[in-house]
């Protein structure tokens, strides 16, 4: 009998391929520091505090409210099922373990697809914070030229060495915090000289509006997402143990010190009828700043952007290679640039599909509309990836019990009691995150029956993509064996590996 289990345990521990080769390829350049940067580029994006602040001082209690119910459950599950599979592909090897292969495919797709819609969605975020800059304007066809310019330079920006991309990331981190500080002292000291442009009420600032403000719920939750995201480099950390929870801990602070002070200082500064949804953030400086200030932090905030994208570009693609040594892609799609280790087919195979999309829905509607509509699509998608991490953690506990006993990595306090509700409360905060960012516009006076046909259109588009991607590339991934598939791999020089010179912390 315990030579069975014995057996048992084996075949279920199994190196899967993505737990074994990107250790033997990929290097290790990955420290506290850069995971930091890398997870607040992730998942902060600062023009959300432009949405937030159009709905009122009640945005304060509905980011709290996502934070507690949404961030921290999130935090806390990934960190935990990150110790215990530390694995290039993060959901992708959590889902397989604990649901299967066909859930790790989904998982692991709805986790991608956001880089998608994402890419999609922010150039024309950048195009827009310099044309606040500049004061300009531009025609539809011109305007969508530049979005794909600039979408394509953060491809190939995305195919220099992680290493180079993560000086870069390092040093605009710094930037995004300083930009931070900016916009809240400036809103502070012409709030104390003329007032708050939203009059202050404890009832709106403590209380969440459900009611006329829901969709704000849904909004808060699309910019928390994202926390299970830097784990799909995990064979590129250089210590997991040492920096997972760091990462989470210190990201998460920085995120939130972003997105509250931000969201305060464009609501002292700005009444609800003035904020842009898109460049709200950066315009309330055109009034609480000195002259010249708008515009210099509107270019600032667009190179955030455009760094941010580069960070997405290079932390998703780890999912396609990922699909493609699990054999849900063709081999092609496990191609690595033998200078940069990148994989570069998933890179650009992400370009192509965000381009098509980007040409298709910006020739419908005005560039400001469906900047949003992409965004609440994502939102969708996005938090329906959730349930593969918050079901995994449960399964995980009962599962794996034998490790927990006899393993040392981080794990939720508490026992199976906090566990339960770390898993409850992400779900069902997941749920109404789903349900307010698909039923609740995000765009004022905009009628709902529109909003819902965009943003379903648009979730159920990502899902006929899934079923395709899933059906053709299976079928053509099992035309190779596991040995020929990855037989190609083999010839990359292992002898210099790259790493940082020292441990941030």
């Amino acid at each position: 009998m315990t030579q069975e289990m014995e057996a048992t345990r084996t075949d279920r521990d199994a190196l899967m391929t993505t737990e074994l080769v990107p250790e033997q390829i990929l290097p290790k350049v990955l420290g506290t520091f850069g995971l930091t940067a890398t997870y607040v580029f992730i998942i902060c994006w600062i023009t959300g505090s432009s949405i937030m602040a159009g709905g009122g001082w009640t945005a304060i209690p509905m980011w709290i409210l996502g934070i507690v119910t949404f961030l921290v459950p999130a935090g806390l599950a990934v960190a935990e099922l990150g110790n215990l599979w530390p694995g290039q592909g993060g959901v992708y090897i959590w889902a397989f373990r604990t649901m299967g292969d066909k859930m790790a495919f989904l998982g692991g797709y709805l986790s991608w697809v956001p880089v998608v819609l994402n890419t999609a969605s922010s150039p024309a975020i950048v195009l827009q914070l310099l044309l606040l800059a500049f004061h300009a304007e531009l025609g539809l066809t011109l305007s969508i030229i530049i979005q794909l310019v600039i979408l394509w330079t953060v491809v190939g920006l995305a195919l220099a060495k992680l290493a180079a991309n993560q000086k870069i990331m390092n040093v605009v981190f710094i930037v995004y915090i300083a930009l931070t500080l900016t916009i809240f002292v400036s809103a502070v000291i012409y709030a104390v000289g003329n007032g708050s442009a939203q009059p202050f009420t404890w009832h709106d600032a403590l209380v969440p509006n459900f009611v006329g403000a829901g969709f704000l719920y849904g909004t808060v939750l699309l910019y928390l997402v994202g926390v299970e995201t830097p784990f799909n480099m995990g064979a590129e950390f250089l210590s997991v143990k040492r920096s997972a929870t760091k990462m989470i801990a210190y990201g998460s602070a920085a995120l939130i010190l972003i997105y509250l002070l931000t969201t305060i200082g464009t609501m002292m500064v700005l009444p609800v009828a003035e904020i842009n949804a898109v460049t709200g953030v950066i315009g309330n400086l055109g009034v609480s700043g000195f002259p010249g200030l708008m515009e210099v932090a509107a270019v600032v905030l667009a190179v955030i952007v455009f760094v941010a994208m580069t960070t997405y570009q290079v932390a998703y693609s780890r999912l396609i290679f990922v699909s493609g040594l699990e054999r849900h892609l063709p081999r092609i799609f496990t191609h690595l640039n033998p200078r940069t280790r990148n994989p570069v087919t998933a890179i650009l195979v992400q370009g192509v599909l965000s381009s098509l999309i980007l040409v298709g829905l910006y020739s419908q509607s005005s560039m400001a509309n469906v900047t949003i509509y992409l965004q609440g699509g994502l939102s969708v998608v996005w938090l329906i990836s959730g349930f593969f991490f918050f079901i995994p953690l449960v399964i995980a506990r009962k599962k794996y019990a034998d490790r927990y006993a006899g393993e040392d990595f981080w794990r939720i306090p508490g026992g199976m009691v906090a566990v339960y509700a770390v898993a409850a409360i992400g779900v069902v905060a997941t749920c109404a995150g789903i349900y307010y960012s698909f039923a609740s516009p995000w765009i004022p006076g905009m009628a709902p029956s529109l909003w819902m046909t965009w943003v379903g259109s648009i979730a159920a588009g990502m899902f006929v993509l899934g079923a395709i991607v899933y059906f053709f590339g299976r079928r053509a991934a099992t035309k190779l064996t596991k040995e020929d598939s990855l037989a190609h791999l083999a010839v990359l020089d292992l002898t210099k590996p790259e790493t940082t010179s020292q441990e941030a912390v």
